[in-house]
């Protein structure tokens, strides 16, 4: 036999006995795979023979699967990420993950791979078996045997660009029991408030802050420094205006996607500036508060931003009052125990 017809002969027989196995194997990780690349990522038939294959050490694409699985390129900044998520065969998500880079798409779509097979398969060397719903056909279910759910598992994103054995790992519960799965990871976001005190301060009162917002799940915690003021008024022929200054902290948990429902402390000063000179008394008191505070968002912006609105009842813990001396006669300016209602609102971004 020719040498030639020899190598055509072991290659036809090497794919047919693949197609062959890939039919006789049911009870492996398949799934369907829907992809939407960025312009110049690589094409979808690449990345389920070439990468995919590769990191199973298997064809795991087929049309016919049950499960689903979808990668989404998207950019964020300078650079892409991919945003992937596993469907079974009923729409429920049992993983999703979202890939970041500081590098190409190539090198993106090596880490979704791998990514990829880390946690959807490699069951041997768990010493797990595979999911149900990963599997290519649904099984023969015994009767009165429940079904098995697989065990929670952490997933792995790796970040470039370090050599694939020495990247950090992130990593992130997911619960891939069920349709209530979801991915917790931490954040960080920065921001900025515009406020208004319609009540509490002897006129309303405008200002600002500034607040740093450390995120996870559904769990927030806020440290905030704000200036409020009042326009200049009168009150009992004298010229002032009020001025605050305060440090807030707030611990939220978010009751909708888009509802906060917080506890707030603060602690700053309160005082008086005046347009005439007087004789000062007590023109600046200590301020604490306390009180509850709820937040709304209105949009987020590619999950790196988001504009919000919020309100706030602050209730002082002490009453504070202010005297001047006019005319040599101690004269009190202004007392209140009232709570501070606060109106603002907010913009945030998460730093790449």
């Amino acid at each position: 036999m020719r040498p030639g017809v020899a190598i055509l002969a072991a290659a036809i027989f090497a794919i047919s006995a693949r197609a062959l196995a890939a039919e006789q194997e049911p009870n492996r990780v398949a799934f369907r795979l829907d992809y939407t690349p960025r312009p110049g990522c690589i094409d979808r038939e690449t990345f389920a023979t070439t990468w995919l294959s590769g990191e199973f050490g298997q064809d795991v694409v087929f049309d016919d699967a049950r499960a689903l699985v979808q990668v989404t390129v998207k950019r964020t900044g300078r650079r892409p990420e991919a945003h992937v998520s596993a469907f079974d065969e009923k729409g429920a998500e049992h993983w999703q993950a979202v890939i970041p880079t500081t590098a190409d798409c190539r090198e993106l779509m090596q880490d979704v791979a791998y990514s990829i097979a880390t946690n959807l398969g490699k069951w041997d060397l768990k010493k797990q078996p595979v999911p149900e719903w990963l599997l290519r056909w649904a099984p023969h279910a015994a009767v009165g045997t429940p079904a098995p759910s697989p065990p929670p598992r952490a997933f792995v994103a790796m970040l470039p660009p370090a050599p694939r054995l020495l990247r950090r790992p992130v990593l992130a519960q997911v619960l891939a029991s069920g349709p209530e799965a979801s991915v917790q990871h931490a954040r960080l976001e920065f921001g900025a408030s515009g406020l208004v005190v319609p009540y509490g301060v002897p006129a309303i009162g405008l200002g600002g802050g500034v607040f740093v917002t450390g995120r996870w799940g559904a769990l927030s915690a806020s440290a905030e420094f704000r200036g409020i003021t009042t326009p200049t008024g009168n009150v009992r022929g004298l010229p002032f205006r009020t001025v605050i200054l305060a440090g807030l902290a707030d611990v939220c948990i978010q009751a909708r996607e888009w509802l906060g429902l917080c506890g707030a402390v603060g602690a700053g000063r309160i005082g008086l500036e005046f347009n005439q000179p007087f004789a000062l008394n007590d023109s600046a008191a200590a301020l604490l508060m306390v009180g509850p505070r709820i937040t709304v968002r209105v949009v987020e912006f590619a999950r790196v931003g988001r504009f919000g609105l919020f309100g706030e009842a602050m209730v002082p813990l002490s009453q504070h009052r202010f005297r001047v001396n006019v005319a040599g006669q101690p004269t009190t300016v202004g007392e209140t125990n009232a709570p501070f209602l606060t109106l603002g609102a907010y913009g945030s971004f998460k730093p790449m």
